[in-house]
């Protein structure tokens, strides 16, 4: 059997010409150091991760999933995203938008990125609460913060997707 390898410095030429050709210089990086959080923060994002997990495994959610796309259960209003986290068949989701600011280059225009992310490497891998507390994309920043500061009882989820509403939390300063 043959194995295929790479030249030597493959991949530092690959990433050198990345860089001439497309990134900025010291652009910021996709994975930070893991964020510093107490004990009881942690247990209590540990806690919210499995009860969402865990809701999603119910057979009540799967039977709901066979017959709709998705199930909203819960969004977060800051001055610097919107997120709105779903079941979905393949796993839990989260819609967002994430206000970028203005762009003088642009005339002065406010500039928004919306994206659709599969959430399930932070529910179910060993180092999903590490990965989200590292990452550093600002919706995902957002999502922990939630998950640190308040604890989601499980009963507010049940609830919520009984009344087809949404869990919602606003961090808007007056």
């Amino acid at each position: 059997m043959n194995m295929v390898k790479a030249p030597e410095k493959f991949l530092d030429e690959y990433l050198s010409r990345k860089k001439v050709l497309g990134g900025k210089a010291g652009a910021k990086s996709s994975v930070m150091p893991v964020r510093k959080v107490s004990a009881e923060e942690l247990a209590r994002l540990k806690i919210n991760i499995q009860t969402l997990w865990g809701v999603y495994g119910t057979p009540e959610i799967r039977e709901i999933l066979a017959k709709e796309q998705e199930i909203r259960f819960l969004e977060i209003e800051s001055e610097k995203a919107s997120l709105s986290l779903m079941y979905r068949e393949k796993g839990i989701f989260m819609e967002y938008e994430v206000n970028l600011g203005y762009r003088k280059e642009l005339a002065g225009a406010q500039m928004y990125k919306q994206a659709d992310m599969n959430l399930n490497r932070y529910f179910t891998h060993a180092t999903g609460t590490d990965d989200l507390l590292r990452s550093a994309n600002e919706a995902l920043y957002i999502l922990a913060d939630v998950f640190i500061d308040k604890e989601i009882p499980e009963t507010d989820i049940w609830n919520a997707i009984a009344n087809g509403d949404q869990v919602r939390f606003s961090f808007m300063s007056a």
